[in-house]
């Protein structure tokens, strides 16, 4: 706040910890430059009723008219509800528009980058902000799209459907949805949401295919398992992360196969025996199986199932094969197979991924043949692994440390089966009980989780038992930097957990992780606030219909803004956390008012009346009453003006502080006085002090008139000598 020195008055000195003081009369928001970078939301209209009977319509971006009454149930997506739209300036266009599920948090990054491009073979997003939507009365995103006229390739995952005929696929399929890949991820954007059911045809002779949304919902949280890497598959879909090229060729290629053959091949098996047979088998074997696949297309599918990404094909591998040049067959590479099994759960295992995946699905058995040395001792002389054999050695034995320095902690074999996962099975996710997540997932999870109020405890424990590290610790690509940046963060989100003031917690965490995510206070949520300077609007509006006996800025609020404005408001927020009440409350006054300051508006009188109506220990705070009744009249004003700058700098004056302070000090040493003399006049002191002065005045009397006699005695003698 220095560039504004000039309109500031100074902050008070220590120890007393008061917010960081706001001007009293801002003329321009000379420190909005401090405020991030943002894209300004769009206001959004009630919604109208058609005079002629057209039913309820809102009006998105003062262009785009929705119709809330006309949903398109085949273009729903799982977390988003299709609905016709007009546009008002290309009347006849064929658009149509997805409203997000305000339970799931939507790709905004990847929203603002696809907004207005048209990128081959991709669904062309036209438009997005976010809106009222009256059906559940709150804001949601909402992307308006074009319309594709042919319908989807594939109704659902579980239907039949007329196949494309072998001479069309390649041209037809493969080489346009490719190319669109390659230039998404050109524009550093993994789709994660290939999957048949989301493939389109563009024109109504269905002839051209487009992939479809990827931006309303966390990237392949939608996505079957069958439909996912190895690796993928395992983790719960809030916790795949953003994924990459790879991951998006792998969709790819088990999309094309279940285009190839009409159907799902692996249709009604569990997702937990999907995956069994991808790690025994591989995946182009576990989903072809039995069926048969037309000759041309093996290779190509070979080439894009291959369960090594470094591997797996790619733009230019699919351009040469198009060209008729044939590749180096895929060879997958050989696992370590035992002369000797391992039994665990009633079945032998020769080899260590498809163990470690058993012990994950036989969890409460696996702790048993790691602790007893059984499964150190097979795979030391089985697979001769001992750098493994070592690692999981070392694990049951920190592990067991660190819980002996915690007290004993009742999860400790949980943590020592989790960590020896990660040894056997690098590539896995963290895998804790199940609880199954990637690194770059955790922030995506975190936030859903905390949407759907779910319990946070595991998400905790990943931070706390340091999961994240042992994971990575455990990855052999991972370089020195990768593993520092992830140390950075973590070590962060370690600290915030461990503070349990407001502006912290694992709302701190949950703000920290997710850039584009919404306050989630309950007072605003429903306002779908992205940007610090709409969060006092937004509690504007609320305060009609809010709590007023509860504080404006609730731990959501707080961590929000501590997340996002932490220049701007972090000394204001740690004063909102002492623990005296007066100082407290204007810790909490000081922090909307320096948001108003920087960010506006200039005037928030249903706020400022919510505020003014809590500042009753401010008030108390100070010891003379004639004060208290001038600020009890005052306060009314100053609430109708709407500026809680002024609010804040008149309730906490620093000159009328210490005038209160110094009028109390002297009240207090008379107060005192006047105690001391009614002790005295109790205990008899004051007679006695009488007594004494009468006594000195008559002693002085008899001295003085001796002392006059004899100096006229000397006198006499004087003259008559």
């Amino acid at each position: 706040m220095a560039e504004a020195a000039a309109d500031l008055r100074p902050a008070p000195a220590p120890p007393r910890p008061a917010p960081t003081v706001v001007p009293a009369a801002p003329a321009q928001p000379a420190a909005a430059a401090d405020a991030p970078a943002s894209q300004p939301a769009p206001a959004t209209p009630p919604p109208q009723t058609n005079g002629n009977g057209g039913g309820t319509y809102i009006v998105v971006r003062d262009r785009f008219t929705l119709y809330c009454d006309r949903p398109i149930p085949a273009l729903d997506m799982p977390n988003a509800l299709a609905y016709e739209v007009a546009d008002r300036k290309q009347e006849g266009r064929p658009l149509y528009a997805l409203v997000c599920k305000p339970e799931m948090p939507a790709r905004i990054s990847v929203m603002r980058i696809l907004k207005g491009l048209e990128i081959p073979a991709v669904l062309h997003m036209v438009d997005w902000g976010v809106a009222e939507w009256p059906l559940v009365d709150r804001k949601c995103v909402i992307v308006i799209y074009h319309r594709p006229m042919g319908g989807r390739v594939m109704d659902t995952m579980a239907s039949n459907f007329k196949r494309i005929p072998d001479h069309q696929f390649a041209r037809a399929v493969i080489k346009p949805l490719a190319d669109g890949l390659v230039e998404l991820a050109l524009k550093g954007i993994a789709h994660r949401a290939i999957r048949p059911d989301n493939l389109y045809y563009m024109d109504e002779a269905r002839t051209k295919i487009v992939l479809g949304d990827c931006v309303t919902s966390v990237p392949a949280h939608d996505q079957p398992v069958v439909l996912e890497t190895i690796e993928s598959g395992m983790a719960m879909p809030s916790g795949r992360g953003a994924g990459t090229y790879p991951d998006d060729m792998y969709a790819f290629g088990a999309s094309v196969l279940m285009l190839a053959i009409g159907r799902n091949p692996m249709q009604g098996v569990p997702d937990g025996e999907i995956i069994r047979r991808k790690v025994q088998s591989g995946s182009y074997a576990a989903l072809v199986g039995d069926e048969r696949m037309p000759v041309t297309l093996i290779e190509a599918l070979r080439g894009l199932l291959t369960d090594d990404p470094e591997q797996r094909w790619q733009a230019g591998n699919i351009d040469m094969w198009l060209n008729g040049k044939r590749l180096t067959p895929i060879q997958a590479k050989a696992e370590s197979q035992a002369q000797r099994p391992i039994r665990f759960a009633d079945q032998e295992f020769h080899s260590i991924r498809p163990l470690s995946y058993a012990m994950f699905q036989n969890w409460d058995k696996a702790s048993a043949i790691i602790t007893d040395g059984t499964l150190e001792i097979w795979i030391r002389r089985g697979h001769e692994i001992n750098e493994l054999a070592d690692g999981i050695a070392t694990a049951i034995k920190s592990t067991g440390a660190m819980a002996m320095m915690a007290g004993g902690k009742s999860d400790t074999d949980d943590v020592i089966v989790a960590r020896v996962l990660m040894l056997m099975d690098p590539k896995a996710p963290v895998r804790f009980r199940d609880f199954r997540c990637f690194i770059e997932g955790f922030g995506a999870s975190m936030a859903i989780a905390t949407l759907r109020k779910q319990k946070l405890q595991h998400y905790s424990d990943f931070i706390n038992r340091d999961l994240w590290r042992h994971w990575l610790l455990a990855q052999t690509g991972k370089t020195a930097a990768d593993n520092q940046q992830y140390e950075t963060v973590f070590r962060d989100m370690k600290n915030y957990l461990k503070d349990p003031n407001s502006g912290a917690g694992a709302e701190r965490c949950v703000y920290e992780l997710n850039e584009w995510l919404p306050c989630l206070s309950p007072l605003i949520d429903s306002q779908y606030v992205m940007e610090v300077k709409g969060v006092l609007p937004a509690l504007d509006i609320v305060a009609k219909t809010a709590n007023t006996k509860l504080w404006p800025v609730d731990r959501h609020v707080a961590a929000f803004l501590r997340a996002r404005y932490a220049k701007g408001t972090g000394s204001q927020i740690d004063a909102m956390n002492d623990s005296r009440p007066d100082r407290a409350t204007i810790g909490m006054l000081s922090v909307l008012a320096i948001v108003q300051w920087r960010l506006g508006p200039e005037a928030l009188f249903g706020l400022a009346g919510w505020v003014g109506g809590l500042m009753g220990p401010v008030i108390n705070s100070y010891q003379n009453r004639n004060r208290r009744k001038e600020l009890e009249k005052e306060l009314p004003k100053l609430i109708r003006k709407g500026n809680l700058a002024e609010l804040y700098n008149y309730l906490d004056n620093p000159e009328e502080r210490q005038r209160d302070a110094e009028g109390f000090a002297w009240a207090k040493a008379e107060y005192a006085a006047s105690e001391k003399m009614i002790y005295d006049f109790e205990h008899g002191q004051v007679d006695r002090q009488e007594s004494a002065i009468k006594l000195g005045r008559q002693t002085g009397a008899v001295a003085a008139t001796l002392i006059m006699f004899v100096t006229f005695l000397i006198v006499l003698m004087g003259k008559l000598l």
